[in-house]
């Protein structure tokens, strides 16, 4: 009889494990291959699902940098096959606690407050990590860029 009760204790206390993954969603490089800056290790998105009330996300990028950058800089666009919208844009000193990221260390881009955009056609969330300081260029170079879709309870509904 006490057996039946721990059940579903053990999978209540399982299933607490596991709920900060069920925010990470599916993404994708942007250059399909990966960056020599680093890693990313997930992203996560809130609210998810989007629903259709929802004027604002907070999205974060999780990674491990393999390289460093002092002077960089944060994008968040939408972008279809027609229409590319910035959505935000801010330094890495607004982003992160120190306005570097250093090599060999984890690191975590929370991006509160981006405005949701919704595109005619399919279109795809994008961030890019931009260095302002790489050789002698005087335009910022990607360092980092994932994108991916944001997940909606009707895509959800379509799945299933």
């Amino acid at each position: 009889m006490a057996i039946s009760h721990v059940q579903p204790l053990l999978l209540l206390l399982g299933s607490l494990f596991f709920l900060p993954a069920l925010r990470a969603i599916n993404f994708e490089y942007c250059n399909k291959s990966g960056y020599d800056f680093g890693t990313v290790t997930r992203v996560e998105i809130s609210p998810n699902p989007v629903g259709p009330n929802d004027g604002e996300l907070s999205i974060a990028v999780f990674g491990h940098a393999k390289e460093s950058i002092h002077a960089g800089s944060i994008e968040v666009y939408a972008k279809s096959e027609n229409i590319t919208d910035l959505l935000r844009q801010s330094t890495l000193c607004v982003v992160s606690e120190a306005c570097a990221i250093e090599s060999g260390t984890n690191f975590v881009l929370p991006l509160p407050g981006v405005p949701k955009e919704i595109l005619e056609g399919d279109y795809k969330y994008v961030v890019s990590l931009l260095d302002e300081k790489v050789g002698d260029s005087k335009e910022a170079t990607v360092r980092m860029c994932v994108d991916f879709s944001l997940p909606t309870s009707s895509s959800i509904l379509a799945s299933a």
